[in-house]
């Protein structure tokens, strides 16, 4: 937690704390949605006996690595989204993983799931860029 925050001070609230909640639950099931319906479209099967030629099969095998690679990459915010969720459960949400800081409540309501404020996420990513430093595993993800 922070030591900016005075224990007499409340920063987010059970009314946040609980709209954070159903922002989060929302995305998640949105995601779960999507997941449900791409394998019901059976998008990611691949059937050779229906290719004709190998045109046919790479271009199959081209879209459904693209559909395991956006698949993936809901994984990991779906990940993202439970740990946030703990954390709310714990009293952890809200403060930057980096620096322990109150992360901005504008910035929770876009990213309700972020780990970092902006100004730590900002140093992660020069830290990378200059090969100084570990990047984090979802720097690459732009929703993290």
């Amino acid at each position: 937690m922070s030591e900016n925050i005075n224990s007499n001070d409340v920063y987010l609230t059970k009314e946040d704390l609980e709209h954070f909640r159903k922002l989060l639950l929302a995305e998640k099931e949105k995601i779960l949605n999507k997941a449900r319906e791409t394998l019901a479209s059976g998008s990611i099967n691949l059937d050779r006996d229906e290719m004709f030629d190998e045109v046919d099969l790479a271009s199959v095998t081209i879209e459904q690595n693209l559909t395991f690679k956006l698949l993936d990459r809901e994984r990991k915010l779906l990940a993202e989204i439970n740990k946030a969720l703990t954390k709310i459960d714990n009293g952890e949400y809200g403060y930057c993983e980096g620096t322990g800081e109150p992360i901005p409540k504008r910035r929770l309501e876009v990213r309700p799931w972020c780990k970092y404020s902006v100004k730590y996420k900002e140093q992660l990513e020069r830290r990378k860029k200059s090969g100084r430093g570990l990047a984090d595993d979802d720097d690459s993800d732009p929703n993290v």
